[in-house]
Protein backbone atom coordinates (compact mmCIF):
# COMPACT_ATOMS: atom_id res chain seq x y z
CA UNK A 1 0.00 0.00 0.00
CA UNK A 2 1.19 3.47 -0.28
CA UNK A 3 0.54 6.95 1.14
CA UNK A 4 1.39 9.84 0.24
CA UNK A 5 5.51 9.06 -0.74
CA UNK A 6 5.18 6.24 1.56
CA UNK A 7 5.22 2.64 0.95
CA UNK A 8 4.07 0.44 3.66
CA UNK A 9 4.85 -3.25 3.36
CA UNK A 10 3.37 -5.66 5.87
CA UNK A 11 5.94 -8.15 6.94
CA UNK A 12 5.35 -11.32 7.33
CA UNK A 13 8.67 -14.11 7.37
CA UNK A 14 6.87 -16.91 5.47
CA UNK A 15 6.27 -14.19 2.45
CA UNK A 16 9.50 -11.16 2.96
CA UNK A 17 12.52 -11.16 0.59
CA UNK A 18 15.81 -10.44 1.71
CA UNK A 19 15.39 -7.29 1.07
CA UNK A 20 12.79 -6.74 3.56
CA UNK A 21 14.46 -8.93 6.60
CA UNK A 22 18.00 -7.20 5.85
CA UNK A 23 15.74 -3.33 6.03
CA UNK A 24 14.21 -4.40 8.99
CA UNK A 25 17.25 -5.97 11.23
CA UNK A 26 19.19 -2.62 9.96
CA UNK A 27 16.32 -0.61 11.32
CA UNK A 28 16.19 -2.54 14.63
CA UNK A 29 20.08 -2.44 15.14
CA UNK A 30 20.02 1.12 14.12
CA UNK A 31 17.25 1.90 16.80
CA UNK A 32 19.03 -0.13 19.45
CA UNK A 33 22.59 2.16 19.07
CA UNK A 34 20.26 4.97 19.77
CA UNK A 35 18.38 3.23 22.86
CA UNK A 36 21.89 1.85 23.96
CA UNK A 37 24.99 3.32 22.73
CA UNK A 38 27.26 2.10 24.70
CA UNK A 39 25.50 -1.89 24.68
CA UNK A 40 26.91 -4.50 22.41
CA UNK A 41 24.48 -4.77 19.14
CA UNK A 42 22.87 -8.12 19.42
CA UNK A 43 23.89 -10.30 16.63
CA UNK A 44 22.07 -9.93 13.37
CA UNK A 45 21.24 -13.91 12.87
CA UNK A 46 19.43 -13.50 16.33
CA UNK A 47 17.55 -10.67 15.33
CA UNK A 48 16.11 -12.21 11.99
CA UNK A 49 15.07 -15.55 14.18
CA UNK A 50 12.85 -13.17 16.69
CA UNK A 51 11.58 -11.88 13.34
CA UNK A 52 11.08 -14.95 11.82
CA UNK A 53 8.96 -16.68 15.38
CA UNK A 54 7.02 -13.30 15.06
CA UNK A 55 3.92 -15.37 14.03
CA UNK A 56 3.91 -17.92 17.42
CA UNK A 57 3.23 -15.33 19.85
CA UNK A 58 1.13 -16.45 22.07
CA UNK A 59 -0.77 -13.55 23.57
CA UNK A 60 -0.98 -11.21 20.64
CA UNK A 61 -1.53 -11.21 16.59
CA UNK A 62 0.87 -8.63 14.83
CA UNK A 63 0.87 -6.44 12.51
CA UNK A 64 4.63 -5.58 11.14
CA UNK A 65 5.10 -2.96 8.61
CA UNK A 66 8.40 -1.53 6.87
CA UNK A 67 8.10 1.61 5.40
CA UNK A 68 10.58 2.42 2.45
CA UNK A 69 10.07 6.24 0.67
CA UNK A 70 10.03 7.29 -2.59
CA UNK A 71 13.83 6.06 -3.59
CA UNK A 72 13.40 2.43 -1.58
CA UNK A 73 15.17 3.40 1.56
CA UNK A 74 13.97 1.49 4.37
CA UNK A 75 12.52 4.63 6.69
CA UNK A 76 10.63 3.49 9.34
CA UNK A 77 8.43 0.98 11.49
CA UNK A 78 5.15 0.31 12.46
CA UNK A 79 3.82 -2.39 14.76
CA UNK A 80 0.60 -3.44 15.93
CA UNK A 81 -0.15 -5.70 18.22
CA UNK A 82 -3.91 -6.98 18.97
CA UNK A 83 -4.67 -8.96 22.04
CA UNK A 84 -5.48 -12.80 20.36
CA UNK A 85 -9.47 -13.31 21.03
CA UNK A 86 -8.95 -16.69 22.61
CA UNK A 87 -6.59 -15.94 25.34
CA UNK A 88 -8.44 -15.65 28.87
CA UNK A 89 -7.66 -11.86 29.27
CA UNK A 90 -9.09 -10.69 26.00
CA UNK A 91 -12.30 -9.02 27.46
CA UNK A 92 -10.39 -6.55 29.73
CA UNK A 93 -7.98 -5.85 26.59
CA UNK A 94 -10.49 -6.13 23.58
CA UNK A 95 -10.37 -2.56 23.77
CA UNK A 96 -7.14 -2.33 23.12
CA UNK A 97 -4.12 -2.49 21.35
CA UNK A 98 -0.29 -1.84 21.68
CA UNK A 99 1.82 0.22 19.06
CA UNK A 100 4.74 1.17 18.25
CA UNK A 101 6.49 3.70 15.66
CA UNK A 102 9.53 4.18 14.79
CA UNK A 103 11.05 6.39 12.13
CA UNK A 104 15.16 6.18 11.86
CA UNK A 105 16.89 9.93 12.54
CA UNK A 106 17.55 10.80 9.54
CA UNK A 107 13.92 11.11 8.72
CA UNK A 108 12.30 12.32 11.00
CA UNK A 109 10.46 15.87 11.33
CA UNK A 110 8.95 14.94 8.01
CA UNK A 111 5.64 14.15 8.79
CA UNK A 112 6.45 10.69 8.45
CA UNK A 113 5.14 9.19 11.95
CA UNK A 114 2.22 11.57 11.51
CA UNK A 115 1.36 9.78 8.47
CA UNK A 116 1.84 6.05 9.94
CA UNK A 117 -1.14 7.09 13.01
CA UNK A 118 -3.07 7.91 10.36
CA UNK A 119 -2.50 4.60 8.17
CA UNK A 120 -2.69 2.49 11.86
CA UNK A 121 -6.02 4.47 12.68
CA UNK A 122 -7.53 2.97 9.43
CA UNK A 123 -6.19 -0.41 10.37
CA UNK A 124 -8.54 -0.34 13.44
CA UNK A 125 -11.56 0.84 11.85
CA UNK A 126 -14.51 -2.15 12.45
CA UNK A 127 -12.38 -3.13 15.13
CA UNK A 128 -13.89 -2.60 19.33
CA UNK A 129 -10.55 -1.15 20.04
CA UNK A 130 -10.74 2.39 21.44
CA UNK A 131 -6.98 2.91 23.38
CA UNK A 132 -3.99 2.41 22.19
CA UNK A 133 -0.67 2.31 24.39
CA UNK A 134 2.91 2.95 23.63
CA UNK A 135 6.03 3.16 25.59
CA UNK A 136 9.45 4.63 24.54
CA UNK A 137 12.77 4.90 26.45
CA UNK A 138 13.72 8.41 23.71
CA UNK A 139 13.12 12.09 24.68
CA UNK A 140 12.42 12.19 20.94
CA UNK A 141 9.52 9.70 21.95
CA UNK A 142 8.54 11.26 24.61
CA UNK A 143 8.17 14.68 23.07
CA UNK A 144 6.07 12.98 20.03
CA UNK A 145 3.80 11.41 22.63
CA UNK A 146 3.05 14.41 24.56
CA UNK A 147 2.25 16.21 21.27
CA UNK A 148 -0.24 14.17 20.47
CA UNK A 149 -1.81 14.80 23.75
CA UNK A 150 -1.41 11.17 25.20
CA UNK A 151 -1.29 10.43 28.42
CA UNK A 152 1.49 9.05 30.73
CA UNK A 153 0.47 5.56 31.81
CA UNK A 154 3.44 4.60 33.84
CA UNK A 155 6.97 5.85 34.28
CA UNK A 156 9.12 2.52 34.59
CA UNK A 157 13.33 2.32 35.63
CA UNK A 158 15.56 0.73 33.47
CA UNK A 159 18.47 0.04 36.00
CA UNK A 160 22.05 -2.17 35.93
CA UNK A 161 24.35 -3.22 38.09
CA UNK A 162 27.80 -4.07 37.16
CA UNK A 163 28.69 -7.88 38.80
CA UNK A 164 32.34 -6.24 39.93
CA UNK A 165 30.50 -3.72 42.48
CA UNK A 166 28.33 -6.07 43.75
CA UNK A 167 28.90 -6.53 47.59
CA UNK A 168 28.92 -10.19 47.99
CA UNK A 169 29.46 -9.81 51.70
CA UNK A 170 26.23 -8.09 52.10
CA UNK A 171 24.77 -10.79 49.39
CA UNK A 172 26.21 -13.26 51.83
CA UNK A 173 24.78 -12.05 54.71
CA UNK A 174 21.22 -11.70 53.18
CA UNK A 175 21.04 -14.93 52.04
CA UNK A 176 22.64 -16.51 56.25
CA UNK A 177 19.68 -13.88 57.20
CA UNK A 178 17.26 -15.26 55.07
CA UNK A 179 17.79 -19.27 55.94
CA UNK A 180 17.91 -18.30 59.70
CA UNK A 181 14.92 -16.11 59.63
CA UNK A 182 12.75 -19.45 57.53
CA UNK A 183 14.59 -22.44 59.06
CA UNK A 184 11.29 -24.64 57.65
CA UNK A 185 11.81 -23.04 54.31
CA UNK A 186 13.57 -24.68 51.29
CA UNK A 187 14.77 -22.54 47.88
CA UNK A 188 14.26 -24.63 44.79
CA UNK A 189 16.19 -24.25 41.34
CA UNK A 190 15.02 -24.66 38.61
CA UNK A 191 16.10 -24.26 34.49
CA UNK A 192 13.55 -23.38 32.51
CA UNK A 193 10.07 -23.95 33.67
CA UNK A 194 9.47 -26.26 36.50
CA UNK A 195 8.05 -29.84 35.26
CA UNK A 196 4.27 -30.48 35.01
CA UNK A 197 4.32 -32.25 38.55
CA UNK A 198 4.62 -28.20 39.35
CA UNK A 199 3.89 -26.24 36.60
CA UNK A 200 0.37 -25.34 37.90
CA UNK A 201 0.71 -24.16 41.38
CA UNK A 202 3.82 -22.18 39.49
CA UNK A 203 1.64 -20.18 37.19
CA UNK A 204 -0.48 -19.47 39.59
CA UNK A 205 2.05 -17.87 41.97
CA UNK A 206 3.09 -16.36 38.79
CA UNK A 207 0.18 -14.84 37.97
CA UNK A 208 -0.27 -13.70 41.49
CA UNK A 209 3.04 -12.31 42.03
CA UNK A 210 3.16 -10.91 38.26
CA UNK A 211 -0.57 -8.98 39.17
CA UNK A 212 1.04 -7.38 42.44
CA UNK A 213 3.14 -5.17 40.34
CA UNK A 214 2.05 -1.25 40.19
CA UNK A 215 0.53 -0.88 36.91
CA UNK A 216 -0.70 2.75 37.82
CA UNK A 217 -2.14 3.61 34.70
CA UNK A 218 -1.65 1.01 32.40
CA UNK A 219 -5.10 -0.91 31.03
CA UNK A 220 -5.04 -4.50 30.73
CA UNK A 221 -1.63 -4.86 32.36
CA UNK A 222 -3.47 -7.93 34.78
CA UNK A 223 -2.11 -10.85 33.06
CA UNK A 224 -3.49 -14.79 33.92
CA UNK A 225 -0.15 -16.75 33.31
CA UNK A 226 -1.80 -20.34 32.24
CA UNK A 227 1.02 -23.13 32.14
CA UNK A 228 0.40 -23.52 28.16
CA UNK A 229 1.14 -19.76 28.09
CA UNK A 230 3.98 -20.17 30.08
CA UNK A 231 5.23 -23.07 27.70
CA UNK A 232 4.95 -21.22 24.77
CA UNK A 233 6.89 -18.53 25.65
CA UNK A 234 9.45 -20.87 26.79
CA UNK A 235 9.68 -22.78 23.88
CA UNK A 236 10.87 -19.06 22.03
CA UNK A 237 13.19 -18.01 24.48
CA UNK A 238 14.50 -21.66 24.14
CA UNK A 239 15.09 -21.68 20.63
CA UNK A 240 16.33 -17.87 20.76
CA UNK A 241 19.22 -19.60 22.78
CA UNK A 242 17.65 -17.69 25.91
CA UNK A 243 18.11 -19.73 29.61
CA UNK A 244 15.50 -18.79 32.16
CA UNK A 245 16.67 -19.71 35.66
CA UNK A 246 14.06 -19.72 38.57
CA UNK A 247 14.36 -20.32 42.06
CA UNK A 248 11.50 -20.53 44.18
CA UNK A 249 10.98 -20.84 48.04
CA UNK A 250 8.92 -23.66 49.43
CA UNK A 251 6.62 -23.78 52.45
CA UNK A 252 6.72 -26.72 54.90
CA UNK A 253 3.37 -27.48 53.96
CA UNK A 254 4.48 -27.57 50.18
CA UNK A 255 3.50 -24.06 49.06
CA UNK A 256 5.03 -22.10 46.71
CA UNK A 257 5.29 -19.04 48.20
CA UNK A 258 7.58 -16.94 45.79
CA UNK A 259 9.80 -16.86 43.03
CA UNK A 260 12.84 -15.00 41.33
CA UNK A 261 14.02 -15.44 37.51
CA UNK A 262 16.63 -14.85 35.51
CA UNK A 263 17.35 -14.98 31.71
CA UNK A 264 20.44 -15.22 29.98
CA UNK A 265 21.92 -16.14 26.76
CA UNK A 266 25.12 -16.81 25.76
CA UNK A 267 24.81 -14.81 22.70
CA UNK A 268 24.57 -11.53 24.73
CA UNK A 269 26.51 -13.39 27.39
CA UNK A 270 28.39 -10.26 29.03
CA UNK A 271 24.35 -9.39 30.65
CA UNK A 272 22.11 -10.90 32.61
CA UNK A 273 18.02 -10.06 32.89
CA UNK A 274 16.47 -9.99 35.91
CA UNK A 275 12.80 -11.03 35.58
CA UNK A 276 10.07 -11.31 37.79
CA UNK A 277 10.45 -10.80 41.85
CA UNK A 278 7.53 -11.96 43.79
CA UNK A 279 6.50 -12.95 47.46
CA UNK A 280 2.78 -14.35 47.66
CA UNK A 281 0.80 -11.76 49.77
CA UNK A 282 0.30 -13.99 52.77
CA UNK A 283 3.66 -15.07 53.25
CA UNK A 284 4.87 -11.29 52.92
CA UNK A 285 7.40 -9.51 56.08
CA UNK A 286 9.88 -12.50 56.22
CA UNK A 287 12.75 -10.96 54.04
CA UNK A 288 11.66 -14.02 51.33
CA UNK A 289 12.15 -11.66 48.54
CA UNK A 290 15.49 -10.51 49.49
CA UNK A 291 15.96 -14.29 50.10
CA UNK A 292 15.52 -15.29 46.70
CA UNK A 293 17.35 -12.21 45.33
CA UNK A 294 20.81 -13.09 47.04
CA UNK A 295 20.56 -17.27 46.63
CA UNK A 296 19.99 -16.28 42.75
CA UNK A 297 23.06 -13.83 42.64
CA UNK A 298 25.21 -16.52 44.44
CA UNK A 299 23.98 -19.03 41.82
CA UNK A 300 24.73 -16.84 38.95
CA UNK A 301 28.45 -16.18 40.16
CA UNK A 302 29.30 -19.52 40.92
CA UNK A 303 27.86 -20.87 37.32
CA UNK A 304 27.92 -17.80 34.90
CA UNK A 305 31.18 -15.95 35.37
CA UNK A 306 30.97 -14.90 31.65
CA UNK A 307 27.81 -11.86 33.22
CA UNK A 308 29.27 -8.39 33.24
CA UNK A 309 25.84 -6.66 34.05
CA UNK A 310 22.42 -7.17 34.98
CA UNK A 311 19.74 -5.01 33.94
CA UNK A 312 15.75 -4.96 35.48
CA UNK A 313 13.20 -2.47 34.78
CA UNK A 314 10.51 -1.61 37.75
CA UNK A 315 7.87 0.73 37.82
CA UNK A 316 9.45 3.90 39.31
CA UNK A 317 6.49 3.71 41.96
CA UNK A 318 7.67 -0.02 43.02
CA UNK A 319 8.85 1.36 46.40
CA UNK A 320 9.64 -2.33 47.71
CA UNK A 321 11.79 -3.61 44.68
CA UNK A 322 14.08 -0.26 43.88
CA UNK A 323 15.11 -0.38 47.54
CA UNK A 324 16.37 -3.99 47.25
CA UNK A 325 17.75 -3.21 44.02
CA UNK A 326 19.31 0.36 45.46
CA UNK A 327 20.65 -1.54 48.37
CA UNK A 328 22.83 -4.09 45.68
CA UNK A 329 23.91 -1.52 43.56
CA UNK A 330 21.38 -0.99 40.65
CA UNK A 331 21.74 2.56 38.86
CA UNK A 332 19.35 4.30 36.80
CA UNK A 333 19.98 3.23 33.59
CA UNK A 334 17.54 5.02 31.31
CA UNK A 335 14.00 6.09 31.85
CA UNK A 336 11.31 4.05 29.92
CA UNK A 337 7.51 5.82 29.68
CA UNK A 338 4.30 4.46 28.71
CA UNK A 339 1.35 6.51 27.57
CA UNK A 340 -1.91 5.78 26.14
CA UNK A 341 -4.45 7.85 24.06
CA UNK A 342 -8.19 6.70 22.94
CA UNK A 343 -8.63 6.06 19.25
CA UNK A 344 -10.73 9.27 19.16
CA UNK A 345 -8.82 11.60 20.52
CA UNK A 346 -5.65 10.47 18.23
CA UNK A 347 -8.15 11.07 15.38
CA UNK A 348 -8.80 14.27 16.45
CA UNK A 349 -5.38 15.06 16.84
CA UNK A 350 -4.18 14.16 13.67
CA UNK A 351 -6.95 15.55 11.65
CA UNK A 352 -8.42 11.98 10.61
CA UNK A 353 -12.43 11.94 10.35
Amino acid sequence: MKTQQLELILFTPETATEDDFNDIIRLRIEAFKESDPHEPVPPKALLRQNLEMMSNNPMYNIQYYLVRNEKQVAVARLIILFNKPDTEDYENQKHMCLMNVNVTSAYRRQGIASELLRFALQQLDNTEITLIQADTDLDVGRAFATYLGAQVAIEARDSRVMVENLDWDMIEEWNAEGEKSNPDVTIELFEGLPNEEHIVTYSQLYTETFNQQPFEEIEGAETTWTPEKLYELEVQMQALGFKNYIMITREANGDMSGLTELSYNPERAHRMGQGLTGVQENYRGRGLGKWLKAKMLLYMRDNLPTVEHIATTNASSNDAMLSINERLGFKLHKHNTAYKITVADLAEELGVS
